[in-house]
């Protein structure tokens, strides 16, 4: 059994970890940094003090986003009422107490450590309606996307992987404008406060080319990429549809890239010597690159097929009294201004930092040739 310590240390720890979430952590934010560590039982550990903090709150009163990444985390609440996460974790762990212990020694210096970030959404207790960015975008539909990225990801056969990642683009793009148009008819952008903000995981290795792949990919999106560098994560900003897209197009561009840069093997210099790590991080930038130049040009294209249908319609079909083209144009591009103005309050000390790391010239060019080659279907973009 345990000692009297784990009670204590279960209370203690669950009062940081709560007040973390005070000065901007999530759940997966916390775990992204302590999984750096490679040790399983601190990230069990870390789970069980997560679901104790937020089964204290009704569940009406937690974002649904906590209650996704509590499920992604494989966080519950499995121990008896009447025991404490870190007692029920000593029993089942292989080490026992002492095994749990060295977890806590670890966790709560850490914890009491961790720098303030920019807080996303309401802490647990204090939502008022559920949905938040989810709402933006149809569930129905958004399972569909899944489905067909994931297929797009899995098919060995080019034209079939051309199919289902157009099929899903269609589905974002024209729900992505439609939803602009809507927010502008019904003033919603005013009533909500606009552009929220998500956190994206980028694991290593090659963290900062991985971060070019998801600024690439936000920016096309309307959207605004800041890494943390170190914590493993980058932050979003932009309209809540976007934001959804911009996980979806990140997640599968990244099983592509990383596909093609495995399958061009290791590398090395005339010397003998291994350069795989440089040519893999600068496959992934030039990967990342190129991907942003098709993303913007095909997002221009996007755009103007839409302005152009809106034309039509408005002048056919509505007698000239519907939304026109160039007031589409006008609400992306007010979209636009409000998140870079949402960048700007919520990140005052935001600066640019150039990458030092050299440029592998095999890899840069390698990893553009696999970016010509990544699905993105007809119209080339998620949203």
């Amino acid at each position: 059994m345990a000692p009297r310590e784990a009670q204590e240390a279960s209370a203690e720890l669950g009062r940081l970890v709560r007040q973390t979430w005070a000065v901007g952590w999530q759940p997966a934010d916390l775990r992204r940094v302590f999984a750096r560590g490679k040790d399983p039982v601190v990230t069990q550990v870390l789970g069980d003090l997560v679901a104790m903090e937020v089964a204290q709150h009704a569940p009406a009163t937690v974002d649904d986003r906590w209650f996704a990444q509590l499920e992604e985390m494989s966080a519950r609440v499995w121990w008896e009422p009447s025991n404490d996460p870190l007692t029920a974790r000593a029993a089942r762990a292989r080490d026992g107490w002492e095994g749990v212990r060295r977890a806590v020694l670890l966790l709560g210096p850490s914890l009491r450590t961790l720098p303030s970030l920019e807080r996303l959404g309401p802490l647990p207790g204090e939502a008022t309606s559920r949905g938040g960015a989810e709402a933006d975008l149809d569930l129905k539909l958004l399972a569909k996307v899944r489905m067909m990225l994931a297929k797009a990801e899995s098919t060995p056969y080019e034209e079939e992987a051309d199919a289902f990642t157009a099929a899903a683009q269609k589905l974002m793009a024209r729900h992505s404008i439609d939803r602009a148009m809507l927010d502008e008819a019904e003033r919603v952008t005013l009533r909500v406060g606009g552009p929220s903000a998500i956190r994206v995981g980028i694991d290593r290795p090659y963290e900062g080319a991985k971060f070019s792949l998801l600024a690439s990919v936000a920016q096309a999106n309307r959207c605004r990429a800041i890494w943390h560098q170190g914590l493993g994560f980058g932050t979003v900003v932009g309209f809540g549809v976007d934001l959804r897209a911009v996980e979806l197009l990140q997640a599968s561009l990244l099983v592509q890239a990383t596909s093609a840069m495995r399958a061009q093997g290791s590398r090395t210099n005339r010397y003998g010597e291994s350069r795989t790590r440089s040519f893999r991080r600068s496959f992934i930038t030039g990967f990342a690159h190129r991907i942003g130049e098709r993303l913007t040009t095909t997002t221009q294209e996007e755009t103007l097929q839409a302005a152009g249908e809106l034309e039509c319609r408005a002048g056919a079909e509505l007698g000239g009294t519907g939304p026109t083209g160039t007031e589409l144009v006008r609400v992306l591009a007010d979209r636009e201004e409000s998140v870079e103005d949402a960048v700007a309050e919520r990140f005052p000390s935001l600066r640019s930092v150039r990458s030092r790391a050299s440029i592998d010239p095999e890899g840069w060019n390698s990893g553009r040739v696999a970016a010509e080659r990544a699905q993105l279907g007809v119209r080339g973009r998620l949203a």
